[in-house]
């Protein structure tokens, strides 16, 4: 079955299974979304990400010697997720209202923090892309020194980059979830090609 596959990697079919599915569903929405919003929209919601300096930040350094950079690390906390977006019923489809709401950490380095409250990143936002990556993203543990299984904030990474909730577990089985992290990870400038990155972004906690 694709549910326990997608959510463990296991097998080499199955994640085969699952990046398809995974990007029936990004053709799906992109498809509802085109519908919806006439195709070419970009307007953006008052409090979007977008237009925070979350946008992109983690370009601002690239690696230079082919070792994954420390810094900037954007940590994503209290995050909210459409009750619709939690039933097995619904189809994979998104209205180009629907939402999720978060608040944001950003580390320039291990002194400079910056801080962001009451942020969204909108269905009419989303970036018209495959996100297959994410299936391979989150089942690595990040590497190096972390807290463990303390959810915090930082600067120091989390082992688990997501929430091991039922509530998060949920959001994954409908997919819905992977879409969208997969869309805040190339939001704030993640390179699903640079895979050894894997200590600059992580979900804190649902609220």
């Amino acid at each position: 079955m694709l549910v326990p596959i997608l959510l463990t990697g296991c097998a080499t079919t199955g994640v085969q299974d699952a990046f398809g599915s995974l990007s029936n569903l990004g053709q799906t929405i992109s498809s509802e979304l085109s519908q919806s919003i006439g195709g070419s929209s970009t307007a953006q919601s008052s409090n979007s990400v977008l237009s925070t300096p979350l946008r992109n930040v983690l370009k601002s350094n690239l690696s230079t010697d082919g070792r994954a950079p420390e810094w900037p690390k954007v940590v994503i906390t209290n995050l909210q997720i459409p009750d619709g977006q939690m039933t097995m019923a619904r189809s994979l489809s998104l209205k180009a209202s629907e939402c999720i709401n978060f608040d944001a950490v950003l580390w320039r380095d291990a002194k400079r923090v910056e801080r962001f409250s009451g942020l969204s990143l909108c269905a009419k936002e989303l970036p018209r892309q495959s996100n297959d990556f994410v299936v391979t993203w989150k089942s690595f543990p990040v590497p190096g020194k972390t807290t463990g299984q303390v959810r915090g904030d930082g600067p120091t990474p989390l082992y688990n980059k997501l929430p091991s909730d039922q509530a998060m577990e949920q959001w994954l089985l409908n997919q819905f979830g992977l879409y969208y992290v997969g869309s805040l990870l190339t939001v704030v400038g993640y390179d699903p090609n640079f895979t050894i990155d894997e200590r600059r972004f992580w979900i804190k906690n649902l609220k």
